[in-house]
């Protein structure tokens, strides 16, 4: 992903090659991670949610929708600020599908305060 050396690279840009994840199911993509991790690495959960992070604040609808989509309960509290936003905004790449996919999931948790800003 991103390392010291790929200074040229900025490090938001280095993680978009892992949108395609977004595509797959959830539960296989972290059980195939698990799979490959031994006991002394990292939780595969930071991963996960940087995956999350680049498609929340990608250019396009259709990656937004993917993440949103892809989420669980924890990382919608923890993504919830952009989620609002991304229910609030007039302008941007979201559709209105998506506006109000990422609206349900907040009101879902009891997260949704349209007065946010």
């Amino acid at each position: 992903m991103d390392t010291e050396n790929e200074s040229a690279v900025r490090l938001s840009r280095g993680r978009m090659w892992l949108l395609p994840l977004l595509e797959r199911p959830r539960i296989e993509v972290e059980s195939e991670a698990r799979a490959c991790l031994g006991a002394c690495d990292p939780d595969v959960g930071e991963a996960l949610r940087a995956v999350i992070d680049m498609g929340l604040n990608a250019w396009s609808d259709y990656w937004l929708s993917k993440a949103a989509a892809w989420m669980t309960d924890e990382e919608v509290v923890v993504f919830s600020e952009r989620l609002h936003e991304i229910a609030l905004e007039s302008v941007g790449p979201q559709s209105q599908d998506t506006q109000h996919a990422a609206k349900r999931r907040l009101k879902q948790l009891g997260l949704w305060s349209p007065n946010r800003g």
